[in-house]
């Protein structure tokens, strides 16, 4: 193998014109077809085998409700329900109007239907208890549905006073909505107005949490073609709900579910990505120079770098067309090992030419370089091309799992190695032949570290059983090693679709961790849900029948009884000409004016507290500037009347309800095409506790094995992803440590390789344990880093020794000083991943960097005294 790559060094060296010019147009060429056919998805989902049980059940589900899918929740909040459900109902007609943009848009917990039915899922106690306060509101209610203004609200309060010094009425009725009125007003003339619920007037009741978040289920036409494909839809939700001025009514309005998610995760990926780029690319820059001592070599590797990255990607393009969140990083796997290959040729190639010229400026230049190119070729193409080898069988050893996404990677790493090894022996000896190097030559090892060396040599017994005591530790770590399998935890916790989904997982009626089920038809999914309910696990278990309210006779005679206490309000009579602003305002004055003789009068003192404070808010917003804000003021007293008197006209209209009569938007959520029936199963327990996750999970799938969702996922993608990281790193190491027996032929040096390859990954694992480092789908590339960098770092100093180079002088090579600098220029790369603001790559970047040192300590130490113990090397590499 070393006569026919070292023939293929000199063979490029000899027509180094030629070859530069066919590794440009292969560049052109692949950077071409890379940048047409190579795509990204961000869809973690996508990351495991659609050939997994548990994730045909969860593509059945979604091809039999394919509504569920690709959604964008949106997620409106207020302080008033009134405003809330305005607000909502506002937005979900204007998102459904723009059906160029959105496929459905959906109202799951508001809507026409809950209009209608909403009461009569009350009890018959609380609906009654509701009819009597509906029936006490009327008075007020009736004229102002003639007249839903300041006029006639401050005209029905003026009816109200002159009642009660007739002695035909009470104040006591009056005192909560005049104290309410009061506190809006004062809210207004500060400039910060906050509305009168009229929900609460009604029902004499505060909103409960439900009532003041609502929520809107979006389908988008998502734009593929954008790196986020949906966030032109976002921008036109976010930009309607501001047309509608919905902040000014006190509505917060935030987006996430599945396609926010996976846009803003894409965001925060990218997000300083090209700064972080260009300080790892000064930094890289940096090292290299000051390793190598001369910009042309420099510039020789990051061209051969590049030729290699384009081709490995065209490859990538090819072989599985779109990259996953975790193959996506065979770009940062290429630099560092094809770093590593170009420096270590290029530090070969500077120690040769200073052994040709003897450490001075020679005369012929070109002779010179010539021979120190072909002793290089000779020394270190047979150490990369086994470390290429040995790499790629690591990275192969990937391809079996059911981990798609790092299936994909071993296949694009893998094969990455041979074009890194292939463009290192090619390119790089070319672009030298025509860049050669300029400069006094000098030695390339550290000098400085002889009496490393020596003290090394001197106690290596000690230290190598300090090696493996450690290793020992580690390897009683690995069954406390945890992997995080929730997505979530991946993203940028800064990010609003993060923020609000996970404040949802503590509204129970709106976690995210549901399971759902499919059953043959709805009989089978209620009696199921009977089943899982009680569960002990379980808050409840829902289906279509759960939308049909019991004791539906007694509720829809309570309703007739409140029907006709309505009376015309149900008919909504004819409304006069809405006022001016004076009119209204002359309408306040004389209200205060009226209610400051009534406050002085026999009666005054029968409105409390609440007449005064209304009389001292009706002044003061009179005698704000301009005579107060009156159309502001309108908004704030009236906005939400004329709604809910809506609401109340669909609930009285309610009739008795089958699932043969429930409406479409209802119906379709919960019954497919073909009849088959969905139950949803909301957990009572904290499911980012693992352990109750876990016994939810089981609970539920013990009466239902095909139950999907995402608290299914998880679990099943961690045990998943667990045992192929479990297998394949196993097999990885058992085919690399047959590749180097095969290659080697001796015991003993294969012993040299992997041991301290595998004391690097237990290393790894134990103080991922020890800081409480939790592997996930980003970071767990370490492990085929580790292999890779891993390996061909000590296959380097094997093949060294076998040279005749003892261990006491190891450091002190050209060999020690490469692996220590490309060790830095990958570390470099590595932390700028661990600053990202994505929390899986800044994890990804911190195991990456930890993994990395621990295989430097185990080459550059734990090596050179295994190599002491086991004996001195001999025979030719």
């Amino acid at each position: 193998m070393v006569g026919l790559l070292s023939a293929l060094v000199d063979f490029c060296r000899r027509h180094a014109g030629r070859v530069l010019l066919v590794a440009l147009l292969l560049t052109v060429l692949g950077g071409w077809f890379a940048a047409d056919n190579l795509g990204v998805n961000t869809d973690t989902s996508k990351l495991l085998s659609p050939d997994l049980p548990w994730q045909k059940q969860g593509a059945a589900y979604d091809a039999a409700f394919p509504n569920s899918t690709s959604l964008t929740t949106v997620v409106l909040d207020g302080k008033s329900s009134d405003a809330v459900e305005d607000a909502t109902a506002a937005l979900a007609k204007a998102l459904a109007d723009r059906t160029d943009v959105f496929k459905s848009v959906r109202r799951p917990d508001s809507g026409p239907f809950f209009n209608r039915y909403g009461l009569m899922f009350l009890s018959k106690e609380e609906l009654a208890q509701l009819s009597d306060q509906i029936a006490e509101a009327q008075p007020l209610m009736g004229p102002l549905d003639a007249d839903p203004s300041l006029r006639g609200l401050f005209g029905v309060l003026g009816q109200a006073l002159t009642g009660m010094e007739d002695g035909e009425a009470s104040g006591d009725k009056l005192t909560g909505p005049m104290a309410l009125f009061a506190k809006t007003m004062d809210s207004v003339t500060a400039g910060k107005p906050v509305p009168v619920s009229w929900g609460q007037l009604m029902t004499g009741k505060p909103p409960r949490p439900e009532e003041l978040r609502h929520f809107i289920l979006v389908q988008a036409k998502l734009d593929f073609n954008a790196l986020e494909p949906g966030a032109a839809a976002s921008a036109l939700i976010r930009q309607t709900a501001a047309d509608l001025g919905l902040a000014a009514k006190g509505v917060t309005v935030r987006l996430t579910g599945e396609v926010p998610l996976e846009d803003e995760e894409f965001a925060s990926v990218s997000e300083g990505a090209g700064t972080a780029t260009a300080i790892t690319v000064v930094v890289v820059i940096g090292i290299l120079l000051w390793a190598l001592r001369a910009p042309r070599l420099i510039l020789a590797i990051l061209v051969t770098l590049v030729v290699g990255l384009v081709l490995t990607a065209a490859f990538a393009a090819a072989a599985v067309g779109t990259l996953n969140m975790i193959s996506i990083a065979f770009a940062v796997l290429f630099i560092g090992i094809g770093v590593d290959f170009g420096i270590q040729f290029s530090m070969r190639y500077r120690a040769e030419l200073h052994t040709v010229t003897g450490g001075v400026v020679p005369a012929h230049r070109p002779v010179a370089n010539q021979e120190a190119l072909r002793r290089a070729a000779r020394g270190i193409s047979g150490p990369l091309g086994l470390a290429a080898l040995a790499t790629a069988v690591g990275f192969y050893s990937f391809l079996p799992t059911d981990y798609k996404g790092v299936s994909e990677l071993g296949l694009i790493a893998g094969t990455s190695m041979f074009v890194a090894l292939i463009a290192n022996l090619t390119v790089l000896p070319a672009l030298l032949t025509v860049l050669p190097a300029r400069g006094k030559p000098e030695a390339a090892g550290f000098a400085w570290a002889a009496p490393i060396d020596r003290w090394l040599a001197g106690h290596a017994k000690p230290v190598l059983a300090l090696a493996l005591l450690l290793g020992v530790a580690g390897a009683a770590s690995v069954p406390f090693v945890r992997f995080d399998a929730d997505p979530l935890d991946l993203k940028d916790p800064s990010k609003e679709s993060v923020k609000t989904v996970k404040e949802l997982t503590s509204d129970p009626l709106a976690s995210p961790y549901s399971i759902e089920i499919l059953t043959p038809n709805l009989q089978a999914a209620d009696a199921l849900a009977d089943k899982i309910s009680a569960l002990p696990e379980v808050r409840q278990a829902l289906t279509l029948s759960s939308f049909i309210p019991d004791d539906q006779p007694a509720k829809l005679d309570i309703l007739d009884q409140t029907k006709f206490l309505l009376g015309p309000i149900l008919d909504h009579a004819a409304s006069l000409p809405p006022p001016s602003d004076d009119e209204e305002r002359a309408a306040l004055r004389n209200y205060a004016e009226h209610l400051r003789s009534f406050l002085a009068g026999t009666h005054g003192a029968s409105l409390g507290t609440a007449g005064p404070t209304l009389q001292a808010a009706i002044e003061h917003f009179l005698a704000s500037p301009g005579s107060g804000d009156v159309k502001t003021l309108r908004d704030a007293l009236l906005g939400g009347f004329e709604g809910r008197v809506d609401m109340l006209r669909a609930a009285m209209s309610a009739e008795k309800l089958t699932t043969e009569s429930m409406p479409p938007e209802i119906r379709d959520d919960w019954i497919a095409n073909d009849g088959r029936a969905r139950v949803s199963v909301f957990p009572k327990g904290d499911m980012k506790d693992e352990r109750q996750m876990a016994a939810f999970v089981a609970a539920v799938r013990k009466l239902a094995p095909e139950a999907t969702g995402a608290p299914v996922s998880i679990l099943e993608s961690g045990k998943t992803v667990s045992n192929a990281f479990r297998t394949a790193s196993l097999l990885a190491l058992c085919a690399i440590t047959v590749a180097l027996a095969f290659i080697l032929r001796r015991l003993r040096d294969v012993v040299l390789v992997v041991v301290p390859l595998a004391l690097a990954g237990l290393y790894a694992l134990g103080t991922s344990v020890a800081i409480g480092l939790a592997f996930n789908y980003a970071n767990v590339i370490a492990v085929p880093l580790l292999m890779g960098i891993g390996v061909a770092f000590d296959i380097y100093f094997v093949m060294l020794w076998r040279t005749g180079h003892g261990p006491v002088e190891l450091l002190q090579t050209s060999t020690a000083r490469a692996v220590a600098f490309s060790a830095g220029t990958t570390g470099t790369a590595f932390g700028s991943l661990a600053l990202s603001h994505h929390a899986g790559t800044a994890s990804m970047g911190l195991l990456l960097m930890m993994s990395l040192i621990y295989v430097l300590v185990c080459t550059l130490i734990v090596q050179p005294v295994l190599m002491t113990v086991l004996g001195r090397g001999h025979g030719r590499a």
